[in-house]
C-alpha cells in the first residue's frame, strides 16, 4: 500500500476536517483509552503499510525478531521498541484480546512513514470502511513451522488443509477451521491462494473467500477474491450480483507485479460480461487488442516441478489460460484459435508440460476450436489423447465439466448418436445441478443443438 506523507499543516482544511471526522468514527469511543480497540480495516491498513517498508508481509516469528531490531534502528522513530512478542500479537501469529497501547501504533505509524498514528489514519480514512467481521481465532501455532519447510511442502499442506476441511456436499457450510485458516497469513497464502476449490465456489470456498477479503486488504489479495467470487456469481447466474462484482473488480488498482492469475480472472470477468451483453455478436475489438498488451506485461511465472501436482501458482501462462476459459466457455472460436497461438508463441515450453490441469484444457480449446472453424476434420481428434490427467482431484471436480464440454463439441460436430450426445450433456447438467452452477447447463444444451455454436 502506498503511503503519502502529510505535514500538519493546513489541519483547517474542509477536506481534513472531513478526513479527521472519518477517522475518529473510526476509532471513538475507544481510542484515546489506554488500550485502544483497532478496527480491523485501521488494523489491516497499518499492517500492510509496515510491511511495505518492512519489504515484505510479516508471516513468521522471525520476521517479527527482524522487525524488532529494525525499529530500534530507525533514526525516524527515535529507536523506540516494541517487544517481538507485541509484534506477533499486532500481525496474528499469535490470538490477542482486547487492543493495543497508543506506543505500539505510533510506534508502527512512524515506521511507516506518518508523524503519529493519528496522521495515519487520517491519511488512510478514505481507503477504509467499517465492516462487522465475524471473529474467528488465529492463533494455529502449528502453521508458524510452515516456516522451515520448504516451498513446495508448504503447498502440500496447503492442499492437506483444504482436503480435510472440504465439506462432504457441495452446498455445505465453510468449517470452521477453514474460516480461521481464511484469517492467518500462512493460511490465506498456503491455503486460500493455493487450494482455489472452484467445484465449491457457490458454498463452502466462497464462505472462505469472503472471510479472506475481511483479513487480507492487499491489492492483489482484493483482486484476487473479488476476482474468484465474480466466478462463482456469473456460473450460479446471478445477474444482479455479477455485475456489481464486476463494477467493484474493476475499479481495483492492479499492481503492476500482481500474480498472473488474478489478473486474469479480471480479463475473464471482462470478456464473459461483453459476451454476455451481446451474445450473438463478436467481442469488441479493442478488447482483446487490449488484454494482449496487458499479457505482454504480467510477471512470468515458473514452470511446475515435475513430481508435483499443477498447483494453482505454478503454471506459467494463467492470465493467458483464463482469456482463453473466457472465449470458450462464450464460443469465440476464431478469437479463441489466435490467441491460443499468441499463447503458444509467447510460452514454447508448453509444449513439453504433461500432466497439468491447465495445459490439458488448453490443448482441449484448441481442438474444439480447430475444428469449430474447420482446420481439422473429426477424425483428426482423439479425445482419450487430450487428458492424461490421473491425480489432482480438487481441481478435476471442477475442470471435468470442462472436459466434458469439450468431449460434447467433438461429439455434436462428428456425429456421434444422439445417446452418446445425451450422456455427455447429462454428465454435464449433472455437474451443473450439483454445484449451483446452471450456466454450464445452459451450454451443454447449446452445444448439443444442431446448429449451435455458430463461428464467430
Amino acid at each position: 500500500m502506498e503511503q503519502k506523507i502529510e505535514s500538519d499543516k493546513g489541519a483547517g482544511h474542509p477536506h481534513r476536517r472531513a478526513k479527521a471526522k472519518n477517522f475518529f468514527s473510526l476509532v471513538a469511543p475507544t481510542f484515546f483509552y489506554s488500550v485502544p480497540t483497532l478496527p480491523l480495516p485501521l488494523h489491516t491498513a497499518l499492517r500492510e503499510a509496515v510491511a511495505t517498508r518492512f519489504g515484505q508481509p510479516l508471516r513468521y516469528p522471525s520476521h517479527c525478531d527482524a522487525l524488532e531490531a529494525e525499529l530500534l534502528k530507525a533514526t525516524a522513530i527515535g529507536g523506540r521498541r516494541l517487544s517481538p512478542s507485541t509484534l506477533r500479537r499486532f500481525f496474528g501469529l499469535v490470538e490477542k484480546d482486547g487492543g493495543y497501547h497508543l506506543h505500539t501504533l505510533d510506534t508502527l505509524a512512524r515506521y511507516a512513514g506518518h508523524a503519529t498514528f493519528e496522521a495515519f489514519g487520517m491519511a488512510v480514512a478514505d481507503l477504509v470502511t467499517v465492516e462487522k467481521v465475524v471473529a474467528h481465532p488465529t492463533d494455529i501455532p502449528e502453521l508458524l513451522a510452515m516456516e522451515r519447510l520448504a516451498y513446495p511442502e508448504r503447498l502440500l499442506l496447503g492442499y492437506f488443509l483444504g482436503r480435510v476441511t472440504r465439506p462432504l456436499a457441495p452446498d455445505g457450510p465453510a468449517a470452521p477451521l477453514a474460516l480461521r485458516l481464511a484469517a492467518h497469513p500462512a493460511g490465506q497464502e498456503f491455503f486460500v491462494e493455493s487450494f482455489v476449490d472452484l467445484a465449491y465456489l457457490t458454498g463452502a470456498y466462497g464462505e472462505v473467500v469472503q472471510e479472506y477479503l475481511r483479513h487480507k486488504a492487499t491489492q492483489e489479495a482484493q483482486l484476487f477474491g473479488h476476482g474468484t467470487l465474480f466466478l462463482g456469481e456469473f456460473l450460479a447466474g446471478d445477474v444482479p450480483a455479477w455485475q456489481a462484482r464486476l463494477r467493484q473488480l474493476l475499479a481495483l488498482p492492479v499492481p503492476a507485479a500482481a500474480h498472473a492469475f488474478p489478473r486474469g480472472r479480471r480479463a475473464f470477468a471482462e470478456i464473459v460480461a461483453a459476451w454476455h451483453e451481446a451474445p450473438t455478436a463478436p467481442l469488441p475489438a479493442g478488447l482483446l487488442a487490449r488484454l494482449r498488451r496487458e499479457a505482454a506485461a504480467v510477471p512470468r511465472a515458473v514452470s511446475p516441478i515435475p513430481p508435483l501436482p499443477a498447483f494453482y501458482n505454478l503454471f506459467p501462462a494463467g492470465f493467458h489460460f483464463f482469456v482463453a476459459e473466457a472465449l470458450f466457455l462464450t464460443s469465440q472460436f476464431v478469437d479463441l484459435l489466435e490467441w491460443l497461438e499468441f499463447t503458444e508463441a509467447a510460452f514454447p515450453e508448453l509444449a513439453g508440460l504433461d500432466h497439468n490441469v491447465y495445459n490439458e484444457l488448453l490443448r482441449g480449446f484448441r481442438a474444439v476450436a480447430l475444428l469449430r472453424t474447420g482446420g481439422i476434420p473429426v477424425s483428426q481428434v482423439n479425445t482419450s489423447l487430450l487428458f492424461q490427467l490421473e491425480t489432482h482431484s480438487w481441481l478435476l471436480d471442477y475442470y471435468q465439466v470442462h472436459m466434458r464440454l469439450v468431449e460434447l463439441h467433438i461429439a455434436a460436430v462428428g456425429g456421434a448418436t444422439a445417446l452418446e450426445v445425451e450422456h455427455l450433456q447429462s454428465q454435464v447438467a449433472e455437474f451443473a445441478a450439483r454445484h449451483r452452477m446452471p450456466f454450464f447447463e445452459r451450454m451443454a444444451g447449446n452445444i448439443a443443438r444442431p446448429a449451435a455454436c455458430a463461428t464467430h
